[in-house]
Order: structure tokens, then sequence, then C-alpha cells
């Protein structure tokens, strides 16, 4: 893989949006891994995302499934074993040789390689309350700025139980337009969100970037003091779209091949 000077690497994309590495970068190193949010933070990417369970010995790890299946040679469910028995499995080799050996981290393993300045994004799989007081346990204990981590979940009363436990954390709802434009059309879908939103009392939302986002949807969340992100941008029509909306942040599994197209875009 090509290596980039520090120089090389330091692009400022427009309005200040943040990019924040999806799995880390996951297009090129195993997702959810040490060696994945490692290149992510190479190629320059601002915050890292991750995805969150806790152990049956009470110790948070990242995966994106309940199980290891996907990203390992065996199924064993995240929530039935200890952290002992998921450091024994290889979730590295599937991506490549080099990559041969490498384990699930936990969540103070991460915190503990995101360099100073740069942030994380702690999407929670695990919907159970002791999930959330174990979190606010190792926030507690890090060295991570409190401002630098964003936590982010698909079930609504997660998101209002994280903001009740950590309310100092900035927390987004992740949302993924499970309207069509068939069933449902984009003014009610988004009606619908913003008093979803609004009732959760969160600080904002990380939406898929989607056809349903547009200058009003933008102008509700704005007027309501939310912040406004999107995921699964590796377009970069899309990322400049967004952009342009004023989005605070977009997630993507190729950090710096977005920020230099966008570059690109803007430098045209």
């Amino acid at each position: 893989m090509q290596v980039r000077t520090k120089n090389e690497m330091q692009l400022n994309t427009n309005k200040n949006t943040i990019i924040v590495a999806h799995r880390g970068a996951s297009y090129a190193a195993p997702e959810n891994t040490i060696p994945s949010f490692e290149l992510a933070f190479k190629e320059d990417a601002d915050f890292i995302e991750g995805d969150f369970w806790l152990t049956k010995d009470n110790e948070i790890v990242c995966l994106h499934d309940p199980d290891t299946k996907r990203v390992a040679n065996q199924k064993v469910k995240v929530q039935s074993a200890t952290l002992s028995e998921l450091k024994k499995i290889d979730v590295g080799i599937w991506k490549g040789d080099q990559f041969k050996g490498t384990t699930i981290p936990t969540l103070q393993e991460v915190l503990n390689i995101i360099p100073k300045g740069k942030g994380i994004y702690i999407e929670i799989k695990d919907d159970r309350k002791i999930f959330v007081e174990k979190l606010r346990e190792i926030i507690n204990q890090s060295d991570i700025q409190k401002e630098k981590i964003r936590i982010i979940a698909f079930n609504p009363n997660t998101v209002r139980l994280a903001k009740d436990i950590l309310p100092e954390i900035k927390t987004y709802w992740l949302f993924g337009w499970y309207f069509s434009k068939k069933k449902c059309l984009k003014s009610l879908a988004q009606r619908r969100l913003m008093q979803t939103l609004i009732k959760l009392n969160c600080d904002g939302i990380d939406v898929n970037a989607a056809p349903y986002i547009d200058e009003k949807l933008v102008k509700s969340l704005r007027e309501n003091d939310l912040d406004f992100c999107a995921y699964d941008v590796d377009k970069v029509e899309d990322a400049v779209r967004l952009i342009n909306f004023g989005i605070d942040s977009i997630t993507t599994n190729s950090p710096w091949k977005m920020r230099e197209e966008i570059r690109k875009h803007y430098n045209d």
C-alpha cells in the first residue's frame, strides 16, 4: 500500500466536514480491528466508527455482527462468550494473509490507539442497560476528550438510554430510510423522522445518504439545533451534495479516497 507523507495528508474538506472511517479503513483492512483503525488514521480520518457489544464477562468488544461467523472460520455469539474465548478467534485472515492473527479488540484497546485530536463514533449494538453503564465506566476512565466521542444507535430506546446515562456525550439516532417512495411520500417520511428525533431529545441524526435528504430536511434539523451526519457515503457526488448542505460528518469506507476526491472537486 502506498505510504503518504504527513504533508500529503493535511487536506481540508469544504465547510470542515468531519470524515469518519466506517469500521476503520475497511476497504483495505479487516473491519473493526486495530489494523483497520490505525490505517484510517494514517489516511487522515478525523474519526473512526466501530460497532460494540458486551461479552459474557462484562467486557465491551468491537464487532459488527452478533456472532463471529462472517469474519472468522467459526461461529461464536459475542454475548455468550468471554473475552478470553473471543481473543482466540482470528478475525483478520479473511482479509488477507498479512492480517493473520488479528483479534477482536476491546473498546479500551481501540480508545488507546486514537491520536490526540481525533475521535470515535461508538455504535451501540447491544441494547441492554448494562452495556451503557459499562460504556460510561470505560469512557470516564479513558483519557480521550468527551467532545471527541459520538454515540450512535438504530434503536430509539437505546439512543434515549445512552443520552440519559451519558448526557455529556453527543448521541445521534441512526436512521436508514426504511420508507420507499412507493410506500411513503418523502414529506411524510421526513415528518415522521423529525417527530421521533425531537422526542428522543438527542443531539442529531446519522442517516444513510439517500434522496430523502434535501434542503427542507436540513432546515428542519438546524431549526431544532440538531447535528446532521450521514453514513454509506462512498460516491464523491453524494459527498459533495451533502457538504453543500453543510453536513457535519460523512462516514465512508475509504477515508483517504473520499478526502482526495472532495479536494479535487473543490479545486477544479
